[in-house]
């Protein structure tokens, strides 16, 4: 009987053996599983704050050159203002100058052939002063518009770079993470 005993008392300990070392087994397992699940966690959380500033970054550089191209529309626009202004101030003069002119002019009763001419002639010099101005004005508009098509152009170019920049980045952020999920 005592060996009956003692092998029921030996397979109680081994029993007791294996149950102990299968819940420590489970207990390796599931901080394995936890500690994976941490990392993954982590590496996705990671994956998150990088896919955040690729966009984050975009955003900003997008918007640093609308800003710039703005900047550069409005400086146009006070440079064609002031363009204007000056030509209207031009054609303001010569309007003056050509009323003041015809309103002193008397014409001489013993040459009035010869006032016809000098009249003739100043009013093609002044409407030739006048469409000087006015090509002036047009020359000045279009080098205005030059400028801005020059500055549109490089904002496009820039924001292509900046968003082909940022799909790139964000394909090897998707790849990352599509790595990760079937890990």
């Amino acid at each position: 009987m005592d060996e009956q005993a003692t092998r029921a008392q030996d397979a109680a300990r081994q029993s007791q053996e294996a149950a102990r070392r299968t819940q420590q087994q489970q207990q390796q397992r599931s901080r394995e599983s936890a500690n994976e699940a941490t990392k993954v966690a982590s590496q996705l959380a990671s994956l998150g704050s990088e896919a955040f500033a690729v966009w984050t970054d975009v955003t900003q550089n997008a918007m640093r050159n609308m800003f710039e191209l703005s900047s550069h529309t409005m400086q146009e626009g006070a440079r064609q203002v002031a363009e204007w202004q000056r030509t209207n101030m031009d054609m303001v003069r010569e309007i003056q100058n050509a009323t003041f002119r015809w309103s002193t002019a008397v014409m001489p009763e013993a040459l009035p052939m010869r006032w016809y001419q000098r009249s003739l002639e100043e009013s093609v010099e002044a409407t030739q002063r006048l469409v000087e101005i006015g090509r002036r004005n047009a020359e000045s508009m279009m080098q205005g518009y030059q400028r801005l098509g020059s500055a549109t152009e490089d904002t496009t170019k820039t924001l292509g770079e900046t968003f082909r920049e940022a799909a790139t980045k964000m394909q090897d952020v998707y790849a990352r993470s599509d790595r990760l999920r079937a890990a």
